[in-house]
């Protein structure tokens, strides 16, 4: 399964991520590589976890991917490891689309499934993303900050809803509202630049 998260700065898809990564990480033991790294000493505090690798754009590619899953996969069960990139359009900006490389990633995303992968993809906007790779999402999750809308600013509280919806039809499935929690915003710093890493 590929999902979209997109959404203006500060309308929560960080914060959701992170959540995401807490909860796959330490509750389903699931295993996560991402283009960012994780604060480490929360992940060393957990005695039982899914591995957590941490792969820099430059280094992040189809085979390795293939690799990790041919080492740590078992066969017959799907969803074994989250792929996680974040600034995704950095990666597969839709005017780059004769990249070297790019037609790996393509081949790589159509059989994700057969590799036992799930992927999240995150951006400000899906046009930033090469239209091959559109194609292929199947879940777009829409993110807004509630609070700046007129009816949030009587919140005692920070909230955030999620839109989730099929990416090929707009079709809303459903949505969620989620809160600032320290302890998922510590997973991560949001505001680390990825230039560095192209």
């Amino acid at each position: 399964m590929i999902s979209f998260y997109s959404g203006t700065p500060g309308s929560g898809k960080s914060l959701h991520t992170a959540r995401d990564i807490y909860f796959q990480l330490f509750r389903k033991k699931k295993n996560i590589i991402s283009n960012f790294d994780i604060n480490m000493d929360i992940y060393n505090s957990k005695n039982k976890k899914g591995i957590f690798k941490y792969v820099p754009n430059y280094e992040l590619t189809p085979e390795y991917l293939i690799e990790f899953a041919r080492k740590h996969h078992t066969s017959q069960k799907e969803g074994q490891t989250i792929l996680v990139i974040d600034e995704c359009q950095l990666m597969f900006n839709s005017r780059t689309w004769q990249q070297q490389g790019r037609s790996q990633w393509i081949e790589f995303f159509t059989q994700h499934r057969k590799f036992f992968y799930d992927v999240i993809l995150i951006s400000q906007f899906d046009r930033l993303i090469d239209r091959q790779i559109r194609s292929l999402i199947e879940y777009e999750v829409v993110h807004r900050k509630v609070n700046n809308f007129k009816i949030g600013d009587y919140l005692p509280i920070t909230l955030f809803v999620a839109v989730t919806r099929w990416y090929s039809q707009k079709a809303k499935i459903g949505s969620q509202f989620f809160i600032y929690r320290e302890k998922y915003s510590k997973m991560y710093d949001s505001y680390k630049t990825f230039k560095e890493q192209v």
